[in-house]
């Protein structure tokens, strides 16, 4: 019995539904990884916080590292969600004439290292291949849990890393080396195992911009303090220590975070406004490998700060502090912001900005936010519901052709009605 009667209205219509379930998990995977990050929240954060130099005479790298340590504490990330690899104990170092404190102004008005420090990895466990394990999730079995990162799909992550490099490395202990392509490898197997949903990367070390020159997984942005040829400061020279303090990159930064609060909306881009090359005699540059983002779409605290709702006794600490009492490091600072251009970075190292007209083609696209507020979960509720809608209509059709080849007269007339059958075809129901 021929079954092309009849069939063509049931057939273009369940193709149409397959179509469209397809097209929800292909098509669209594709626009809503970059328009997501428009309209939806990430729901964790978390920050890898790295010094890679040991001994005295790197004081400043481990301070670099502690610095920014209290600026995420401070804006809400918990030390369950930081991990904190120092490799030299600075604080009880021999040559330390401030026993157990660390400073990064020669006031000594804020110890960084303070009471209320968490450090997961220490000494010679700062290598190469934890840093990767970390990164990828990739540990022994026998590694604790407060020593792994925990993030997923929905978290944010920071990592910073200070120390000393050059063309495509950053030394570890001095006795190893992280190459730039490990760098992409490892951070291309976080994407791929979905360990966050978008990545900031800094690296305060000389020549920093070439380790990140090799990095393309999405979603990743990248800020280095230095270009190739170029070496990466330090500053604030204490007497009684007999050393630089800290690297003017990071003090730079932590000058801005200064102002900077859990509520803010300061974006990279204004961060971005205060490098002054006058000041770090150094270009910085950064790199975003989704083309749908530009500095000013992205908030700090996004990274930064915490996502949860996080309840502290007071509204600045001590640590918020960044001048540690010194007024005049701040007219100092402003002068150089001053003088210099808001952008003074080579044009050839700054992606360009994606045009007005190509977002609002990714927002066209998609701009329902579903009730949790999360771009992924309303696209695997399209899917679900397209293909639940398919195999429906599917096994409806074809128990309506197993009807009609073994004869039988049953009363189809809503199938008649909803479905398409042809009216020809009406003589085989009641």
């Amino acid at each position: 019995m021929s079954l092309s009667s009849g069939r063509g209205p049931a057939s273009l219509f369940i193709v149409y539904i397959c179509l469209m379930w397809i097209g929800s998990g292909r098509v669209g995977i594709t626009a809503l990884t970059s328009t997501e990050r428009l309209t939806s929240r990430h729901e964790s954060n978390w920050a890898v916080l790295v010094s890679t130099s040991r001994f005295w005479l790197n004081y400043r790298h481990i301070v670099n590292t502690m610095s920014i340590y209290h600026v995420v504490k401070r804006l809400g990330i918990p030390d369950s969600n930081i991990i904190l690899m120092i490799p030299d104990d600075m604080a009880c170092n021999a040559r330390n004439p401030l026993p157990a404190q660390l400073f990064n102004n020669e006031s000594h008005w804020l110890d960084v290292y303070g009471q209320d420090v968490e450090v997961d990895y220490r000494g010679y466990e700062v290598t190469v291949s934890n840093f990767l394990q970390v990164l990828t999730g990739r540990h022994d079995s026998n590694v604790p849990r407060s020593k792994r990162l925990m993030s997923d799909a929905s978290s944010n992550v920071l990592v910073y890393l200070s120390g000393h490099g050059g063309d495509e490395f950053i030394k570890f202990n001095d006795v190893e080396e992280l190459l730039a392509q490990d760098l992409a490898d490892a951070l291309a197997q976080m994407a791929e195992k979905g360990r966050y949903r978008e990545l900031l990367m800094i690296v305060e070390t000389c020549e920093a911009a070439t380790l990140l020159q090799r990095v393309s997984a999405p979603d990743v942005i990248t800020i280095a303090s230095s270009q190739k040829d170029e070496q990466s400061l330090s500053f604030k020279s204490d007497p009684e220590l007999g050393m630089s303090l800290i690297d003017r990159f990071t003090y730079q930064t932590l000058a801005f975070f200064e102002s900077i609060d859990i509520k803010s909306a300061a974006t990279l881009a204004d961060l971005f406004g205060t490098y002054s090359y006058e000041f770090m005699q150094s270009h910085f540059s950064y790199r975003m490998t989704n083309a749908a983002l530009r500095p000013k779409d992205v908030k700090l605290t996004d990274f930064f700060g915490s996502v949860a709702d996080i309840r502290t006794t007071s509204d600045r600490g001590p640590q918020d502090i960044m001048y540690h009492g010194d007024a005049q490091m701040g007219r100092y600072m402003a002068a150089y912001i001053d003088e210099d251009a808001p952008w003074d970075i080579d044009s050839t190292l700054m992606q360009p900005d994606m045009s007005n007209e190509s977002i609002m083609m990714w927002k066209i696209f998609y701009t329902a936010p579903s009730p949790s507020d999360s771009g992924i979960l309303n696209r695997e509720a399209i899917r679900a519901w397209s293909g639940f809608m398919a195999l429906c209509s599917l096994a409806l059709y074809m128990l309506i052709a197993h009807i009609r080849m073994k004869g039988y007269r049953v009363n189809f007339f809503c199938a008649q009605t909803s479905w398409g059958l042809a009216p020809e075809d009406s003589s085989l129901v009641s």
